[in-house]
């Protein structure tokens, strides 16, 4: 199911970030702002944007508005009413069970959770009662003993979330769906978290804390892959000559971030191991682990995230170089604008090549850059 549409994003930072500090730029706001008014620009009347095979998907819609919400600077007359419009649009497919989607088409929590994000970020109490139904059926979505999954080594979905239709968890859409739960308000240590954090160790290339038999064979390197037993980009050969699933950047970043939303704590083995890995493989121009720029700019916003996440803005890699991660990535994404504003990716893998997906991506990613403390 992930190929047929990107799996896609939601947030912790719903505020306009600055767009100046100290009296110089912000990260990625010059940046942000020619993507954002990109957006503007191709606009459609019914609340989509752009031309592209994705247009009216919910997700694509919400990512779209989510960029354009948390954009720095000042928001014009004509972005608030592409906002509206998007929101309408949006507002409009939320079905009788909470859900926003588009009917047969799948992908119901994914999108759901995304919406959310996106309607939260407006900040709008009108969209309280529709918010509300949607938070009650991505709750619905978790994979738990209602489902018939239970806490142990036999049901490796337990606690996760996945599409929607599908009954099978993954890193990706658990991450969503986390964004969304943590926008709406649903506190640490609930039950839902709780649940969570058992899959999310799961999917954690870590011995000490993995109790699932297909993640044992791993050399406990602390990177994350999209589901038990399942890298997306292969294996990798142990120093013992076994195969495990091989971690990769998309997925540990997640991963962190999620694992800070479910009360982890800094000093937690899986914390600690997550962020060796981070810093043995600190990139802001490729998905480290992945394949050429395939799901860079997913990668992108999820970079951004965890790092927002934690609260860290400079940190020591292993080679014990000192990088800003806001700057490292605004100007690697700077780089990649195209001259009208917008991005778009070499690779076709997870639709990244529609400039409408690619530049909601970058526009969110350069968002959390602007705003990093």
């Amino acid at each position: 199911m992930r190929s047929l549409i990107p799996v896609l994003t939601a947030l912790l930072v719903l505020a306009h970030p600055p767009a100046a500090r100290g009296g110089e730029e912000a990260p990625g706001a010059a940046a942000a702002q020619k993507a954002a008014a990109w957006m503007v620009k191709h606009a459609n009347e019914d609340g989509t944007i752009g031309p592209g095979p994705a247009a009216k998907a919910p997700g694509v819609v919400g990512l779209c508005l989510t960029g354009l919400a948390m954009a720095p600077g000042p928001r014009s007359p004509e972005t608030q009413k592409v906002l509206d419009k998007a929101a309408a649009y949006l507002v409009a497919l939320q079905q009788a069970d909470g859900s926003f989607t588009i009917p047969g088409q799948g992908l119901e929590n994914y999108n759901t959770s995304v919406v959310i994000v996106a309607l939260k970020a407006l900040n709008d109490p009108k969209y309280d009662e529709v918010l509300a139904k949607a938070k009650t059926y991505v709750l619905g979505c978790q994979l738990d003993e209602s489902k018939g999954y239970k806490e142990d080594e036999h049901y490796l979905a337990f606690g996760g979330f996945g599409y929607g239709s599908a009954k099978r968890a993954d890193l990706s859409n658990t991450a969503f769906s986390l964004d969304a739960l943590k926008a709406m308000g649903v506190e640490e240590g609930s039950e839902a978290y709780k649940n969570a954090l058992t899959f999310i160790r799961r999917c954690q290339d870590n011995v000490e804390t993995n109790d699932a038999p297909v993640m044992k064979s791993g050399e406990s390197t602390g990177g994350f892959v999209y589901l038990p037993g399942d890298g997306e980009f292969g294996t990798y050969k142990t120093r013992a000559g076994k195969e495990a699933p091989k971690p990769y950047g998309n997925m540990t970043y997640a991963g962190i971030k999620s694992l800070i939303y479910c009360g982890a704590k800094a000093d937690s083995p899986e914390m600690q191991a997550a962020w060796k890995w981070i810093k043995e493989h600190y990139d802001a121009t490729a998905n480290p682990g992945g394949k050429g720029s395939e799901g860079y700019y997913y990668y992108a916003v999820a970079f951004a995230k965890a790092f927002t996440a934690a609260g860290t803005l400079e940190f020591t890699t292993a080679e014990g170089k000192k990088v800003n991660w806001a700057k490292d990535l605004s100007g690697h994404l700077a780089k990649l604008q195209k001259p009208d504003g917008s991005f778009a990716n070499d690779e076709k893998r997870w639709w990244e090549a529609d400039p409408v997906l690619a530049t909601a991506y970058a526009l969110i990613a350069l968002d959390y850059c602007a705003a990093a403390k």
